[in-house]
């Protein structure tokens, strides 16, 4: 059964993909082996996991400004996700995603932490506002 959650902000075109999805906050910086795409942080909910392709799910940003200049370099290496999804983002997260033209939404109606795993596929209307839950 599909499942839909509205979000506050949205901004990009429509994405369809596998969710990969984070319990703590993340750093394409600082929580990224930036040349494979994979979760390098030692303890993160992620760890070992790819984010090539995938709709990231996070509960909230972390780091500062080269943060927002890191998508668009993982766009260019060919080992980007597809789109970002946060329960709260800053200002850097936003604009890196716009320079990376990825879409980015922020702010569930409802906990996508606990409606969503890990593989789960997901479509993303930023123009709708809505998160649609397809496994």
């Amino acid at each position: 059964m599909k499942k839909i959650v509205n979000v506050k902000r949205a901004w990009g075109q429509p994405v369809e993909a596998r969710a990969l999805v984070m319990r703590e906050g993340f750093s394409p910086r600082y929580d990224l082996d930036r040349w494979t795409g994979v979760i390098s942080r030692i303890g993160h909910s992620a760890e070992d996991e790819n984010i090539r392709d995938t709709v990231l799910i996070i509960p909230t940003s972390k780091g500062g400004v080269a943060g927002g200049w890191a998508f668009l370099d993982l766009l260019n290496k060919g080992i980007a996700p597809k789109a970002l999804v946060f329960g709260k983002l800053n200002p850097v997260m936003v604009q890196g995603a716009v320079l990376a033209r990825m879409p980015v939404m922020e702010g569930w109606d409802q906990d996508l932490l606990q409606m969503v795993r890990t593989g789960d596929l997901v479509r993303l209307d930023p123009q709708a506002k809505t998160i649609t839950i397809l496994d």
